[in-house]
């Protein structure tokens, strides 16, 4: 009964879409911080010619030959580079406690807006300048700084204090506008005021709360809002995560731990205070009314890390969320693999969810930033717990790698959050660490990637670098090759779709019904499918340059086939151009002709010993004519020539 996989074994030249899973692959180049203590790049933006990296350093340092000043806790670095990663100004912001910049973007003139935190007691210098003197100890203040695109050079700074001595308050997000406003958003845990407009902290006790204000473009204050929670039960905490602009509206995206009143609405919220429910709000950029806004959660932990705007206008989130919970979007769940999965969503721009898509492995996996070209391509980057397959919506994408080390993943999906290809960088260790915090991306799918990395982990072949704690990187990650997709379509002899086969291609078997093999790269690979009730079937399929469809006809075991018919078969002139001819010493009842693909091109009735087809519009290839009489199906392999 299994002998259908010797009459169908063919070669087969189709369509197929990405790859052979994607292993290791290596940057092109790369750059460190290298410190005594932990460095970071944290964030990348693209001018049009250059790339700009804000990080930090602990201690002493040095990068690309320049010695970093020696303070005791972190100091933020901004370092402009050609696109060959060659440093063209650095920029320093330092202190005797944290001096961090969390974000930055640039304006009309590509000058650079940095926000963060400060906390030193001592003098701040920026550049090497005292820019401010501390009167509060033991307190973190916001930052806002801009710098000039052409030197580094500051152009101004402003400090944003809370009211009392103790407290804390941090600008987390920026982004700015066409006319080049500012839009800050982060979170304090005390009143504050910014040039006059004061934002009140409403709750007893601490938590925090989160704020958002619109700046000139010297930094003065236009407007200002946060967000409280209700009065009932423990303080709460807040923060933004996210905040983008597309002229007339602001998206600002805000995690929260107790039900959160925004506009007119109270934002719900499900756990024990532990657990951040995320919010996207939509305001005006002329007066901070919110116009929009849609929150989701779960009992457990999720995150939304980034979003961004594609051409469109649609608003497109990455983030994580903790396995087998029942975290949704507007009632949708994505699919879970291991114990932390990232996900990927799009919106309109009324907060309308469009598509939800997961990925994971059987760990933990999470997407920690985002990018869209110009084709609105969406790239997805994050880290993952490389020792078992990632998978994109259940297909496997990235293959297993050993040893096991905490790797980085950059997924490529189409506008309809179809999957493209994928990509991992892996470390050399158990212990190896590659944290990929932020990238742009150029054409032709060049990626200018930054973050941090522990123990070994070789960014370029052949030469890993080797750090004991968090070490800062830089690097280039062309990720033009191109993979394809092979798509199977498993049906009956009568067409009819069948679901629950097994498809072996290569190496790789998937679960039941699951009919897609990405990450292919050119070549020819064997298949097998089987389904309970009918013969398996095998063949060939080669991949060329194209995403390839293969359609599979399996015949049921209740017909009887025979490796040598009873009934003898005639078929001339074989090869054929125009027609064909069979004979048969029984009655056929069908004749069902399909292409190398199993895709079937003819098919008619017959209730005679004999036919005559005509094939003349047939392309030149290899077929198979089935024969069906009373007692059994004969395949016959026919040659078409042009």
């Amino acid at each position: 009964m299994k002998l259908i996989a010797a009459i169908l074994s063919l070669v087969i030249t189709c369509l197929i879409l990405p790859n052979a899973y994607s292993q290791h692959t290596n940057a092109e180049w790369a750059k460190h911080i290298i410190a005594n203590e932990q460095s970071a790049f944290n964030n990348i933006l693209f001018d049009g010619e250059s790339v700009i990296t804000n990080g930090y350093w602990y201690l002493s340092a040095d990068y690309e030959g320049v010695e970093l000043p020696y303070y005791t806790s972190s100091n933020a670095l901004i370092v402009k580079s050609d696109l060959n990663g060659n440093k063209i100004w650095h920029a320093t912001m330092v202190g005797e406690g944290y001096e961090t910049f969390f974000d930055m973007a640039l304006d009309s003139q590509n000058n650079i807006v940095a926000v963060g935190w400060s906390s030193s007691n001592d003098t701040i210098k920026i550049n090497g300048e005292v820019v401010y003197v501390p009167n509060m100890e033991w307190t973190s203040r916001g930052v806002v700084a801009k710098f000039s695109g052409i030197d580094g050079s500051l152009i101004w700074y402003k400090p944003i204090l809370p009211y009392e001595e103790y407290y804390n308050m941090s600008i987390t997000k920026v982004t700015i506008d066409a006319g080049d406003n500012i839009y800050i958003s982060g979170y304090s845990n005390s009143s504050f005021a910014i040039d006059g407009i004061e934002f009140l902290f409403t709750q007893a006790g601490w938590g925090t709360q989160t704020f958002i204000a619109k700046l000139d473009s010297q930094g003065a204050a236009i407007w200002g809002s946060n967000f409280n929670f209700i009065a009932e039960g423990e303080p709460g905490w807040s923060n933004s995560r996210a905040l983008i602009t597309n002229n007339d509206d602001l998206f600002l995206e805000i995690e929260y731990s107790k039900p959160l009143i925004v506009g007119d609405s109270i934002l719900p919220y499900e756990g024990e205070g532990f657990y951040d429910w995320i919010a996207i709000v939509k305001l005006s950029t002329e007066s901070a009314q919110v116009s929009e806004v849609i929150a989701f959660g779960s009992s457990m932990s999720q995150n939304l890390t980034r979003l961004k705007l594609d051409n469109d206008g649609n608003i497109v989130g990455t983030g994580f969320f903790e396995s087998e919970s029942d975290f949704n979007i507007h009632g949708i769940q994505p699919v879970s693999y291991g114990t932390e999965d990232a996900y990927v969503a799009k919106f309109t721009d009324n907060l309308e969810l469009i598509w939800l898509k997961s990925m994971g492995s059987e760990y933990a996996s999470r997407a920690f930033n985002l990018n869209i070209d110009a084709e609105n391509r969406i790239f997805i980057g994050g880290g993952f717990d490389s020792y078992t397959p990632f998978y994109f919506e259940g297909h496997k994408v990235i293959e297993a790698e050993s040893p096991n080390s905490l790797a980085m993943f950059q997924v490529i999906i189409d506008a309809d959050g179809e999957f493209e290809k994928a990509f991992a960088l892996h470390g050399e260790g158990v212990e190896s660490i590659v944290e990929y915090r932020d990238a742009v991306v150029l054409q032709n799918d060049q990626i200018y990637a930054v973050g941090a990395s522990v123990e070994s982990v070789e960014f370029i072949d052949g030469n890993p670098f080797y750090s004991i704690h968090d070490a800062g990187f830089f690097m280039k990650w062309d990720l033009s090759k191109a993979f394809y997709k092979a798509e199977f379509e498993v049906k009956d002899m009568d067409g009819n779709s069948l679901e629950n086969a097994i498809i072996t291609l290569g190496n790789n078997t998937n679960a039941p019904n699951i009919y897609s093999f990405f990450q292919l790269e050119p070549g020819v690979y064997s298949y097998s499918v089987s389904l309970d009730g009918f013969n398996s079937v095998q063949g060939d399929v080669e991949v060329t340059d194209q995403n390839v469809t293969v359609v599979v006809t399996m015949i049921s075991e209740a017909v009887s086939l025979r490796s040598i018919p009873y009934t003898s078969v005639r078929m001339f002139p074989n090869p054929a151009s125009s027609t064909v001819s069979l004979i048969v010493d029984s009655e056929i009842e069908e004749i069902t002709i399909t292409d190398i693909s199993g895709r079937i091109v003819h098919k008619q009735q017959v209730a005679a010993n004999s036919a005559r087809i005509d094939i003349s519009e047939f392309p030149a290839g290899l077929y198979l004519v089935h024969l069906a009489t009373q007692n059994e199906i004969i395949i016959k392999k026919m040659l078409v020539e042009k």
